[in-house]
């Protein structure tokens, strides 16, 4: 009787273990569904912060390219220098959110869209600038069935651009990829008397002249085949009828293995400098500011001036993609004048415009003391970030810059006061610029 009553139990329950079988299923399922949706949405959030963090760089790197970071507030340009970085940044912004290719999880997905920037302009020569991008319309495959059939995912990011400009109390800047002239602190232009005001409580620097070109003429009387014998120091060039200014040969170390070359890069240490993008410092300018000396120079470096053979014209030439000196099929500066007056474009030979170019350099500015005969330190008091129009052909006139000398558009100046913080010197992005721009927010 006992046994006949659990068989006819057990028969009963025949069943139940495929039916909490099916129920588990069904919500391991929907756990598993739910879970490749945030996946989905996590991958877009780390794409579009990648983005936005490439967008704020950019957007910083146009303001510090526009030469705003240099003007005091009450320089009489400085409203339209405001409007014009700001609208580079955003022009900047746009074209790098453009070329974000979109994150290919359905076909149709919608493009980045970029808010308005901001731009906190009250940190003098430091502006920092935000950007949010968002992405909507980001589609979900299995929360459908909780009436969700789209998402929206955005992210933010702010980069600063840092110019010790003006300040009294610095942090050091160490840009890479500086070009190994060593430019007098004397202002061809005509606005000041010299790039830094060293004798100003701030270090002060010539705004004026942002936007203005003149010639590098290398100070050297009589080179021989191994030497560059310095006609006196460093200045402007005597008798010269157009802007020019003097500058000495940098020592260079044996350039670092990392360096990026050109495949037309010579084959001396001084040509490669002019050449190549540095991985690490390829001589001794690490900083800017302090009143210490940063760099040394060496008249055993002759940058030449024999035609057809000079270091710094073939060097030169090599960097801006020119096949030969004056006009040569290097990219090309619109001219602004007056200056901050609309944004300048940098022109390819094909006429494709573009944002940046190998032809902008960093080229520190030293003091005016004496040169050590023969060579020795030498104190670097801010750089100019230029744009090198081109390497200058024979002169016409005995008057004319002579052959290999460099012409270039100041974009930049980055000064620097004698008071340095003792902080880490700001290198920030790629390193190379005068005015390092950072992301200041966590990615």
């Amino acid at each position: 009787m006992h046994k006949t009553l659990l068989s006819r139990q057990r028969h009963n329950e025949r069943g139940q273990t495929i039916l909490l079988v099916a129920i588990s299923l069904v919500s391991l399922l929907g756990m598993a569904a739910l879970a490749i949706d945030i996946v989905t949405l996590y991958a877009a959030r780390s794409e579009i912060q990648r983005a936005a963090d490439a967008a704020a760089l950019a957007g910083a790197k146009a303001i510090a390219d526009s030469g705003f970071t240099t003007l005091p507030t009450t320089d009489p340009n400085y409203s339209n220098a405001q409007a014009l970085a700001l609208l580079m940044a955003t022009n900047s912004i746009n074209a790098v959110t453009l070329a974000t290719p979109p994150i290919n999880l359905v076909a149709g997905m919608q493009p980045l869209e970029p808010l308005p920037p901001s731009v906190d302009w009250s940190h003098q020569g430091n502006p920092r600038i935000t950007v949010t991008l968002e992405r909507s319309n980001l589609p979900t495959f299995f929360s459908k069935i909780w009436g969700t059939s789209a998402a929206k995912v955005t992210a933010t990011a702010t980069a600063e651009a840092y110019n010790p400009a003006n300040s009294a109390t610095i942090t050091p800047i160490a840009p890479l990829s500086v070009k190994p002239w060593l430019v007098a602190n004397a202002d061809p232009t005509g606005t000041a008397l010299t790039f830094v005001d060293t004798t100003s409580p701030n270090w002060v620097v010539d705004s004026g002249v942002i936007g203005k070109s003149f010639d590098l003429v290398v100070d050297c009387s009589h080179p021989g085949p191994n030497k560059c014998h310095p006609a006196h120091n460093p200045g402007l060039v005597p008798g010269a009828t157009s802007p020019q200014v003097e500058y000495v040969p940098a020592v260079v170390t044996t350039p670092n293995t990392q360096n990026v070359c050109p495949a037309c890069a010579g084959a001396s240490d001084y040509e490669q400098s002019i050449e190549c993008a540095d991985a690490a410092t390829s001589y001794q300018v690490l900083s800017c500011g302090g009143g210490a000396a940063q760099a040394q120079w060496d008249d055993d470096i002759n940058p030449g001036r024999t035609p057809g053979n000079n270091a710094t014209s073939l060097g030169g030439q090599c960097l801006i993609h020119a096949s030969s000196e004056g006009s040569a099929g290097q990219d090309t500066l619109t001219e602004l004048n007056p200056m901050f007056s609309a944004p300048y474009q940098i022109k390819q030979k094909s006429g494709n415009l573009v944002t940046t170019s190998s032809s902008i350099v960093t080229i520190p500015i030293i003091d005016n003391n004496p040169l050590i005969p023969g060579g020795g330190a030498v104190t670097v008091v801010g750089f100019l970030q230029a744009f090198i129009n081109q390497v200058d052909p024979s002169p016409v006139v005995a008057t004319e810059p002579p052959e290999g000398s460099i012409n270039i558009t100041v974009l930049n100046i980055a000064g620097c006061s004698s008071s340095n913080n003792g902080a880490s010197p700001v290198v920030g992005a790629s390193g190379t610029s005068p005015v390092p721009v950072r992301l200041i927010t966590s990615p």
